[in-house]
């Protein structure tokens, strides 16, 4: 008789796929004898389907189709479950629709988010309706093809890594109604709770990052402590490994650097977030070749948001292009063709860490590198302001530093934000000038995002698995 699944995790994401294979996660789960299976998108991805080779992993492909989870409903959502008033991340979304539609002189698109806000109105008044919504919401998630899929791989915990997304939240509601299935939520990235609107299912069990996310599982949906387990963050472990390691000197002279000139680390985001981060990248750039901070050089690494899709600005790229000198280099994300979101070749995140093992200073717009640089204690300035432009708060940069997640890390004093650029001069000078200048602050922060700074939360993770398998209850 075939021996039905131990283990399946759902990948819809490529940083959920980095984080399941960067540090072998998946292949310690199968060497400690369970069956895994992996759910996606795309079972023909290049990076699954290389590292699944001779690992006895199966790889099975899941893609719904619905008529109510289009976009519009998406953007529905947030109205129905959450207070969007005192979610910036979300209060921003409605505020750049209505600023599009009355742009676009489309009465009928602001009537609707005008509909949809009285409807968040009414929920708020009447909190009983939001009950209803959300029972109408489950039926829209029961899919026989989940429920086949789930049926096949019999599946003892069913792990989702992104439960915003779709196809998560129906093999998630399969699994849950599922006889001999539990469900855990293993989140991708640090940002999940706070700024992507409410999971439309749960979990049995939950797998967290640190202290902050573990608060943030009980704030928002009650979880009671004993149902979630820290462990750290799979790949980051990479960060660790790497500590010491003077490999970067290659990497950078590959690049046309000098190993031995210290050089700032600065990774972008998608102009959606920080509409003028390129301008800022090109101000420091003439800085740096002036030589106004001494002998020094930077690696500027675009965000995958950076390379394409609906967030990019294409003119960024040759931006980017030109500023490459003896002084300055850029490192292209190494992308992979699939249909997994932001999927990326297995080399690049070792990569990554070595360049910001040998960075001086880490600088970027509030994307979860501002924590990949607290594993290797380096200070990270966090450049929230639009150049020398003025915009709305709902479009400007400086609107990051209201979300949660951030607002967080700055609090426990991870980061510090600059808002014009004389501000970011002196933030770069008092790096420089003292490199262990708040470091206790930084190595507050980083513990309580990601816990002890070990470089074994693969292992911690492997053991929480264990541990839910072992309970029966």
């Amino acid at each position: 008789m075939k021996k039905k699944t131990d283990i399946a995790y759902i990948i819809s994401h490529g940083f959920a796929a980095r984080m399941l294979m960067q540090t072998d996660l998946l292949g310690k789960l199968s060497q400690k004898g369970f069956k895994i299976a992996v759910i996606t998108p795309d079972k023909n991805d290049k990076n699954l389907v290389t590292y699944t080779e001779g690992k006895q992993i199966d790889i099975y492909e899941y893609n719904p189709k619905s008529a109510l989870w289009t976009g519009e409903y998406i953007r529905l959502r947030k109205y129905l479950f959450e207070d969007i008033r005192k979610n910036p991340a979300l209060w921003e979304k409605h505020l750049r629709d209505v600023i599009n539609a009355r742009q676009r002189k489309s009465f009928s698109a602001l009537f609707k988010i005008r509909f949809y806000y009285f409807i968040y109105l009414l929920v708020r008044t009447f909190p009983v309706l939001r009950k209803l919504f959300a029972g109408f919401e489950r039926k829209s998630l029961k899919d026989p093809d989940a429920d086949s899929l789930i049926d096949q791989l019999q599946p003892e915990l069913l792990i989702a890594t992104f439960p915003v997304n779709l196809s998560e939240s129906r093999l998630l509601f399969a699994g849950n109604k599922a006889k001999g299935t539990r469900t855990v939520i293993h989140l991708l990235s640090w940002d999940n709770i706070t700024c992507k609107g409410h999971f439309p299912q749960l979990a049995d069990y939950y797998i967290s990052w640190g202290d902050i996310m573990k608060e943030e599982f009980m704030e928002y949906y009650s979880i009671p402590e004993q149902k979630i387990i820290n462990t750290g963050v799979p790949h980051f472990d990479l960060h660790i490994q790497v500590s010491g390691s003077e490999v970067y000197k290659s990497l950078i002279q590959q690049k046309g650097l000098d190993p031995e000139i210290p050089y700032v680390f600065f990774a972008m985001s998608s102009p959606y977030f920080a509409p003028h981060e390129i301008d800022i990248v090109e101000w420091l750039s003439q800085k740096i070749e002036t030589g106004h901070f001494g002998k020094m050089q930077m690696i500027i690494r675009p965000h995958p948001q950076n390379m394409g899709g609906s967030m990019a600005d294409n003119t960024w790229i040759q931006r980017l292009k030109n500023l490459q000198t003896k002084n300055i280099s850029v490192d292209w994300p190494k992308m992979v063709e699939s249909n997994l979101n932001w999927s990326m070749q297995m080399g690049d995140m070792l990569d990554f860490a070595h360049l910001i093992e040998g960075c001086i200073i880490s600088v970027n717009s509030g994307s979860t590198v501002a924590i990949d640089s607290l594993l290797h204690n380096k200070p990270v300035i966090l450049t929230l302001f639009d150049a020398e432009n003025k915009l709305p708060w709902w479009q400007s940069a400086s609107r990051i530093k209201d979300y949660k997640h951030c607002r967080k890390l700055v609090d426990e004093g991870g980061a510090t934000i600059v808002n014009d650029y004389d501000e970011f001069l002196t933030a770069i000078n008092g790096y420089l000038s003292d490199k262990n200048y708040q470091q206790e602050k930084r190595q507050h922060a980083r513990f309580r995002e990601v816990g002890v700074n070990d470089g074994n939360a693969t292992g911690r993770v492997v053991d929480a698995i264990q541990q839910i398998m072992a309970n029966r209850n």
